[in-house]
């Protein structure tokens, strides 16, 4: 072999060797480095667990009534006379609210009550004339049966006064008049409408299987549609003597309170009824919980670091048993203990062992 060729062959060693050498130092920093990598840690938010009072409760929909509510009607028909009220006027009862015209019956009333009067004369005069065996005793009781046929003319045309009279039958806030002055009315037509506001029944029903759990004072909560919502508590008054066939379900009565007269009959709204038992429970927003098919589960925070002064967190997967739930809470049969920090969001960036950086300064609604 030349000296040329030796020096080529010693190049082109070195050559390799210096590409392969750094080859090599790239693949060792390269798994030098991914063996002390650690991807950023996630920011979530936490929320202790910890035990409360829990008080389960039904739910319905239930609708307002009024206890006294009615659509004034006449019993006669007439002519419209004299309107006393306004529209969305509060009355006692008794009051007068409208007058139907009564000449014909107010001319028989004087008519019946001048036979009443003439009907007393002539029996007193046959009573005096009896006592002096002068008349016979059929003669008599002709006269007194004569006085009560005027007597009961006399209330005959009363009662058509008073019906042709339109009164308050309880307190109540009357609403929008639904006749003018001088219109002809026929018996049954709606004249105005009459509710008694305060306070007001709240009607819903239960199925029966839930029957043996109500009783009557049991306390109530009723969510009106009214605004943003207003919650009004209540108690059972009432619970109907029997379950309908159709649906199976028991009619159930809420008395509430309202003195302001903000709710009106019609309304409708959502009833939570209180049950008995209460119990503690382990209780955590619903956010923290995560489903699937092979269970519900939770992310827990752990600290592994080795000191207080540089704590090391991350998150591991927790399966749980959840109970109720009710608006933004639910409880934690089995599976968690109370004082865990449970994590509330970021959960889908999340794996077991992922590094974890806590932040509560954002509430979620």
């Amino acid at each position: 072999m030349t000296k040329p060729m030796s020096k080529m062959l010693i190049i082109v060693s070195i050559f390799f060797t210096i590409i392969f050498g750094i080859y090599g130092v790239k693949k060792a920093l390269f798994f030098w480095f991914m063996s002390r990598y650690q991807p950023p840690a996630v920011t979530v938010s936490v929320y202790q667990a910890k035990n409360k009072n829990w008080q389960s409760y039904l739910t319905a929909v239930g609708t307002l009534k009024a206890i006294n509510g009615v659509d004034l009607s006449p019993e006669a028909p007439g002519i419209i006379e004299e309107i006393r009220f306004n529209s969305g006027q509060y009355v006692k009862k008794g009051d007068v609210i409208i007058v139907m015209r009564s000449m014909l019956e107010q001319a028989n009333l004087k008519n019946s009550q001048a036979r009443l009067q003439l009907a007393q004369i002539n029996y007193e005069r046959e009573k005096t004339l009896y006592g002096k065996h002068v008349t016979s005793k059929s003669t008599l009781d002709t006269r007194y049966a004569e006085l009560l046929q005027a007597q009961a003319s006399v209330e005959t045309a009363l009662a058509q006064i008073q019906q042709k009279t339109i009164t308050a039958p309880f307190d109540g806030r009357l609403g929008i008049r639904q006749i003018n002055l001088g219109q002809y009315v026929s018996p049954g037509t709606t004249l105005v409408t009459l509710q008694s506001l305060d306070p007001l029944y709240v009607m819903f029903s239960l199925p029966e299987q839930y029957l043996s759990e109500l009783y009557l004072g049991q306390d109530v909560i009723a969510s009106i549609n009214f605004g943003n919502g207003k919650q009004v508590n209540g108690k059972i008054s009432a619970i109907n003597s029997k379950v309908e066939q159709n649906t199976r379900n028991v009619l159930v009565q809420v008395t509430i309170p309202n003195e302001k007269f903000q709710l009106y009959p019609g309304m409708y709204g959502f009833v939570k009824v209180w049950l008995k038992d209460k119990r503690n429970a382990i209780v955590v927003p619903q956010t923290a919980i995560s489903y699937s098919l092979s269970g519900d589960y939770v992310y827990v925070v752990k600290d592994e670091g080795k000191s207080k002064d540089k704590p090391d967190l991350h998150a591991y997967r927790k399966n749980v048993k959840v109970g109720e739930r009710r608006e933004n809470e639910a409880s934690i049969i089995d599976g968690l203990q109370p004082g865990e920090n449970i994590i509330t969001s970021g959960q889908l960036k999340l794996q077991n062992g992922t590094r974890v950086l806590i932040d509560n300064s954002v509430e979620l609604s």
